[in-house]
């Protein structure tokens, strides 16, 4: 892909997540224990600790920005940097309410951060790098502004079909609205664009990175069948595609999304599976 086509479809995610963002921040608060169970393997990978620089890629409704920012503590200091600056104003909320002094919020694409060489400890990004039209730009520009030494971890989603979630959205929203290669808003491929095993590994070691390491991460809770579990991911998935188009074309998709968790039903509990892969790399010393 040439500079004109990176800038073009660069520029094509912006606008697509800029129509997200209200969809996100409304959501954010009911997936905060998803969030959770992703932030924990993703910090560790990346070995965050008190007292380091980070910077947050495609930091979003405000994860993991928020919990590393308390996990670096007072001595530390973390950058939440995201592409749209709509997608942030309810994590700069959720900073302010939570009294968090050491973050700071920027706009900034991952191809381009409004950093000096070796500025960071670490470099971490989760569900943003399968959105970058050049990944492996994305990771040398990373390499560039860590520390010789320092240490980067992006977390993506594995293939879709290992995981539920969006196996059952994606079949829902063919069943409804037809082919989603034609539903322009609604992007389920994107999403899962990194998900192939090697892919992140390629894409570190054309960064410039070494010490590359890629591994899976896969969950399978049992959720309670009448807990409303899927709603805010539907919103977040959903929402800026049915923004205006009212409940006639709303409450078909979200029925078929329901009858569709409810053919996984075993008893009271509905059991769901997620696959997503790590990433991780450090800077050569010498580099």
């Amino acid at each position: 892909m040439d500079a004109e086509a990176i800038r073009r479809e660069t520029e094509r995610v912006r606008a697509d997540w800029a129509g997200r963002g209200r969809h996100w921040d409304r959501r954010a608060d009911e997936i905060a224990d998803q969030a959770a169970r992703m932030n924990a393997p993703l910090i560790e990978a990346a070995e965050v600790a008190a007292g380091q620089r980070v910077c947050d890629i495609a930091t979003g409704a405000g994860e993991p920005a928020l919990s590393v920012a308390r996990l670096v503590g007072a001595e530390g200091r973390v950058f939440a940097t995201d592409l749209c600056p709509e997608m942030m104003l309810g994590a700069r909320r959720r900073a302010a309410a939570q009294g968090l002094r050491n973050l700071t919020f920027r706009t900034a694409d991952m191809l381009a951060l409004p950093d000096t060489d070796a500025a960071f400890d670490r470099v971490i990004c989760r569900f943003g790098l399968m959105f970058c039209p050049a990944p492996a730009q994305a990771a040398a520009e990373a390499l560039r502004v860590l520390k010789p030494g320092g240490r980067v971890a992006y977390l993506v989603w594995g293939p879709r079909a290992e995981t539920t979630m969006f196996v059952v959205f994606a079949a829902a929203a063919e069943a409804v609205l037809g082919p989603l290669d034609k539903a322009g808003a609604i992007d389920l491929a994107r999403p899962f664009s990194l998900g192939a095993s090697g892919a992140l590994t390629r894409a570190l070691t054309a960064g410039g990175f070494s010490q590359v390491e890629e591994r899976e991460v896969r969950f399978a809770p049992r959720v309670p069948a009448e807990a409303p579990f899927w709603q805010a991911q539907f919103d977040m998935t959903f929402g800026r595609a049915l923004d205006g188009a009212g409940e006639a074309r709303r409450r078909p998709l979200m029925e078929a999304v329901a009858a569709g968790f409810e053919r996984l039903r075993e008893g009271d509990e509905i059991p769901l599976s997620a696959h997503v892969r790590i990433g991780t790399g450090t800077k050569p010393k010498s580099a």
